[in-house]
């Protein structure tokens, strides 16, 4: 089991127990573009989302053995490269809002602008390129946080169409409990939602100052054809 809680050990476990669509209906493939530089508070908070990312990277490719990634915001930079490292044969597609391509930074990955279309349309997309294989396990990284009340659409159809089962990662600085409710028919993976600069450890185990945005892990089974 590797440990991605750092020095403490702990099991990340499954227990038991939206707007993130972007609408509209084309998608088409995007060039990458180097972005500003940002300033000192914006470059703290990409250094803490990158971090955590790389945690829950290394849990899904070690733990979870998943080799099919789906980044979709696509909110900070290097999250292809994480993958790769953590495993060199993993795929990576990422879905990217208008404008924000620019943060992306593997030329060899592929990049499909969202141009407002919803998940499944999304999904479709994907599976009709050979980009995505939903009979096997894949993860989503929806991190791009969203605001209290505004929780991702499409996450009940993105569970569903996940036939090969896999796992849902979410940010937002929102409350623990909102969160987790975001997730829909996700089961949450301990410790449900954890600020971001130290997941996976719960925050009543952690007496640092944290970042204020939540991330959570949650995790549909896989499930035969019918």
């Amino acid at each position: 089991m590797t440990d991605v809680r750092g020095t403490k050990a702990g099991l990340l476990a499954a227990v038991s127990r939206g707007r993130f669509g972007l609408r509209g209906r084309r998608t088409r493939v995007v060039g990458l573009r180097n972005s500003a530089e940002p300033d000192p508070a914006s470059a703290e908070r990409t250094r803490v989302h990158q971090a955590f990312l790389g945690r829950v990277v290394a849990y899904l490719c070690a733990d979870a053995g998943i080799r099919q990634f789906v980044d979709w915001g696509c909110p900070v930079p290097g999250t292809a490269e994480r993958i790769r490292a953590a495993a060199p044969e993993a795929s990576v597609v990422h879905i990217a809002p208008a404008g924000t391509s620019g943060v992306l930074s593997a030329a060899d990955t592929a990049v499909v602008a969202a141009d407002g279309a919803g998940v499944p349309a999304q999904l479709d997309e994907l599976t009709a390129r050979g980009l995505l294989d939903l009979d096997e396990p894949v993860a989503v990284l929806m991190t791009r946080p969203f605001a209290a009340g505004e929780p991702p659409e499409g996450i009940a159809d993105l569970y569903r169409a996940m036939r090969g089962g896999g796992y849902l990662v979410l940010s937002a600085a929102v409350p623990h409990r909102e969160l987790v409710r975001a997730l829909g028919p996700f089961a949450p993976v301990d410790p449900g939602a954890a600020d971001i600069t130290w997941w996976p450890y719960p925050d009543e185990d952690v007496s640092a100052r944290g970042s204020g945005t939540l991330g959570a892990l949650g995790r549909a089974p896989a499930r035969r054809p019918r």
